[in-house]
């Protein structure tokens, strides 16, 4: 692929370890390496990766260098065969995009990926549609194009705030929510966190936080939405990014990149709905987490991606509380840690048994997210429980029967008419 003569050596060849636009060494094996050898070539990757972004001061355009030595020039014929296959890369995309954080209108980017250049979707999201298009295909001729179409992928998402798309903002977040689920697929963690941050600064300063909140929206970032459509979209925008960065920041131990620490940062917008519902005209909220941690389900969420914001929630919020015990703690301490253990678990377990009516009708073939939500909230009660395993009776209870019913839920999964699977699934049940 990278037209470099090899010398072979591990875990980095030394015309990649002297180049400038370093990446990940690939070998064509006689035999498989073991399991250590994997290891080691990993870490020594990771660590030059975090090496070359720790020196840059531009880490979106480093970010983008990185994947520039393979944006190699088609010549006549296969670029005819490559733009030949992008209907059926963006069918390819369509089938799956419910799965990997696609939250625009289907019928429309659809539609508007037909239409003439000034009213096409934007380059970055064009670009990443298409990436994951090859990505999933079984063709080794559209194949072929994966990293072409990530090296532009990579640079038109990094350019896309500085060009003239009207809508250039939402769209390019829907890019990097679409690159983050791509790299966190191929187990590139820290490019995956890259995008994620990128995608959460985005919905922040533009205020998506803030949609119909009691408080008003602040500064206009955004032009009003068109229609309904248009607000859901926004909407969705928000809850998709907080889920992806819920999910991945707690599973790797990193602080979350939404601290709710003030009024203009707290979440004030609804929970998502479906597409074709919309809110009353003046409908307004406020304190949209506080309150689903408090039980106070006025409000209720119960379309797939609220369910599956409310089960990340309860699981980036168990990950944080049940570690917070430590042995001997002052009595004033322990008051607090119970407390607030004893509200987690209440708030985990209404969420769980609201959801059994969903369990029963759940099809093994229903998207990712609907089994990521049930999966969520099971191993957010094994998470809650974990620090007492050894020397709590009933929290080991609780962790078998909560891992019984995970298991019971990714049983159900009938992977041969579910190809495609979100990349979460492997890491929340470990």
């Amino acid at each position: 692929r990278r037209k470099i003569k090899c010398d072979g050596l591990r875990p980095v060849c030394s015309p990649c370890s002297s180049s400038d636009a370093f990446r990940d060494c690939e070998y064509v094996e006689r035999g498989s390496s073991s399991k250590a050898q994997a290891l080691e070539a990993q870490i020594a990757i990771l660590e030059n990766r975090i090496q070359e972004l720790e020196q840059q001061t531009g880490p979106a355009r480093r970010l983008v260098n990185i994947y520039q030595s393979c944006e190699f020039p088609l010549d006549r014929k296969n670029t005819c065969v490559a733009y030949s296959s992008d209907s059926v890369s963006l069918r390819s995309f369509l089938h799956h995009c419910s799965e990997i954080g696609f939250f625009l209108d289907q019928a429309r980017f659809a539609d508007s990926a037909t239409l003439p250049n000034v009213m096409k979707p934007s380059a970055a999201l064009l670009s990443t549609a298409y990436l994951w298009g090859i990505h999933l295909s079984d063709s080794a001729e559209i194949l072929a194009y994966e990293e072409v179409f990530l090296a532009r992928a990579l640079q038109s998402t990094a350019q896309e705030l500085s060009s003239s798309h009207p809508q250039r903002i939402i769209q390019c977040i829907q890019a990097e929510v679409l690159l983050a689920h791509y790299f966190f697929r191929k187990a590139r963690m820290l490019e995956g966190r890259y995008h994620t941050g990128s995608a959460v600064s985005l919905v922040l300063s533009a205020r998506l936080h803030k949609i119909r909140s009691v408080e008003g929206s602040g500064p206009l970032v955004l032009p009003p939405p068109t229609d309904h459509i248009e607000e859901g979209e926004r909407i969705k925008a928000f809850w998709t990014v907080f889920v992806l960065d819920n999910c991945w920041t707690t599973a790797d131990g990193s602080p979350s990149n939404f601290l709710c620490t003030s009024p203009d940062s707290r979440i004030d917008l609804p929970w998502p709905l479906d597409t074709q519902i919309q809110f009353p005209r003046n409908y307004r909220t406020s304190h949209t987490i506080q309150r689903f941690l408090a039980n106070q389900n006025e409000d209720h969420g119960t379309s797939v991606l609220a369910l599956h914001a409310k089960a990340s929630i309860l699981f980036e919020q168990a990950s944080r509380v049940g570690p917070r015990y430590r042995p001997g703690m002052l009595p004033q301490e322990a008051s607090r840690f119970f407390a607030a253990f004893t509200s987690m678990e209440r708030v985990i377990q209404s969420f769980i048994e609201s959801l059994s009516s969903v369990q029963a009708t759940l099809a093994s073939n229903a998207p990712s997210p609907s089994f990521m939500t049930h999966i969520l909230a099971h191993v957010s009660m094994i998470q809650l429980h974990a620090p007492f395993l050894s020397r709590n009776p009933a929290s080991r209870g609780r962790i078998l029967s909560h891992s019984r019913a995970a298991i019971q839920v990714l049983g159900n999964v009938d992977v041969s008419s579910t190809p495609f699977l979100d990349s979460f699934i492997g890491v929340s049940s470990m």
